[in-house]
């Protein structure tokens, strides 16, 4: 969902190491480079949960996205909110009329940072939790406390 929204892979920009693997387990999260409107967030913080019981399934979300759709056909408050984030993001991406072979949300992808499957054996990795103001930040899905890494 994160990286449909944002056109970015998670920590496309850092190696994929043990210290990546830490930083999670004690909270770091993805990084949005654009606005998202709060209701998304909300649903991504949601998946991105450190406790699995707590992620929606894939039937709460389709039901949750369906019920966006019905309600942005009935709701100009929402319509309103989708509208400014594309306005915020077209200033902070330049021209929307980019043509479509040069993409403004292309990037360089870390030489570590490695997306296909393997094995990982870390060894004594901290008990996975989510950050301590994970769910008192309500603008971003990162921790305040990782936001300058």
């Amino acid at each position: 969902m994160y990286e449909l929204i944002s056109g970015l892979a998670p920590y496309h920009d850092v190696s994929h190491d043990e210290s990546l693997a830490i930083k999670i387990c004690l909270g770091l999260r993805p990084r949005f480079n654009i606005e998202v409107p709060q209701l998304i967030v909300h649903l991504i913080k949601r998946c991105l949960d450190e406790n699995p019981l707590k992620r929606p399934t894939a039937d709460e979300i389709a039901n949750i996205l369906c019920s966006w759709y019905v309600e942005f056909n009935s709701q100009m408050e929402l319509k309103q909110k989708i509208k400014e984030s594309k306005e915020i993001n077209n200033k902070i991406l330049g021209d929307s009329s980019i043509s479509s072979t040069s993409s403004p949300l292309s990037y360089k992808t870390h030489s570590r940072a490695i997306y296909t499957s393997r094995l990982i054996n870390f060894n004594n990795l901290p008990e996975s939790k989510n950050s301590d103001d994970y769910y008192n930040l309500y603008d971003d899905i990162i921790s305040k406390e990782y936001s300058s890494n």
